[in-house]
């Protein structure tokens, strides 16, 4: 016998009651369950659909479908870390490099002929400024992108990228403070050394902000593949 839409419904629901609210996680589960759910059925006709339902929960142990959905979320971040550093390479080996040298240029140019507030800053440190602006207006847009993916777990570990970002950013603001002068200290001391290491994350920065709007739009292209499957 073959389930029904109907079960098939069914089951999704009983899934989503036990914790898993990610509708692709759902559907990874679903995609064993309702197997076994089949097998069950057909060897006791007697037996209901959340009878069946409880019968194979069981056969997975104490932790009931938690494996499945840790491997499927695994695989999930395994593809998304590759497809990082496929792009990360990607960024390097192409002409798009070339916008880390207009940017270093464009700062510098901003460093020499304008002022913040009356305030001469280097070019890093208004690297710093147009950084989190620039971050401002990411976060908007991841917002506006993914408002129709939340429940999706492929798209919500694109978001595991922003604590990266957010870290870098973290570190950014401590060190701003040794950039907001005229001249980068440049001497072997603590504020040479927390200066270059504010820029370092700093270009961390520039070059994910480059690349992390290439890996969510790939993720929500992803994910409306599995919603044009999942919720047709």
């Amino acid at each position: 016998m073959n389930l029904s839409p109907d079960q098939i419904s069914a089951l999704k629901k009983l899934i989503s009651f036990k914790g898993y609210d990610e509708i692709d996680v759902q559907y990874e589960i679903l995609d064993h369950v309702a197997c076994r759910v089949e097998v069950l059925m057909e060897e006791n006709p007697k037996l209901s659909l959340e009878e069946a339902f409880r019968k194979t929960h069981s056969e997975f142990g104490i932790f009931g479908f938690s494996d499945l959905e840790e491997s499927y979320k695994k695989g999930i971040q395994k593809k998304f870390q590759s497809r990082y550093w496929a792009i990360l390479r990607a960024f390097f080996t192409s002409y798009r490099v070339i916008y880390l040298f207009l940017l270093g240029w464009a700062l510098n140019f901003i460093s020499k002929n304008f002022t913040l507030f009356g305030e001469k800053l280097t070019a890093p440190g208004w690297g710093v400024i147009g950084l989190v602006i620039t971050v401002i207006f990411f976060l908007i847009y991841y917002y506006r992108v993914g408002r129709q993916f939340k429940n999706y777990a492929v798209f919500k570990h694109a978001f595991s990228f922003m604590w990266g970002m957010h870290l870098i950013l973290q570190l950014v603001f401590h060190g701003t403070k040794y950039l907001t002068g005229t001249q980068i200290p440049m001497e072997v001391s603590f504020e040479g050394i927390m200066a270059w290491i504010t820029i370092s994350a700093m270009a961390i920065g520039w070059i994910s902000i480059f690349l992390l709007p290439k890996i969510i739009q790939e993720a929500a292209e992803e994910t409306q593949k599995l919603k044009t499957i999942y919720e047709s």
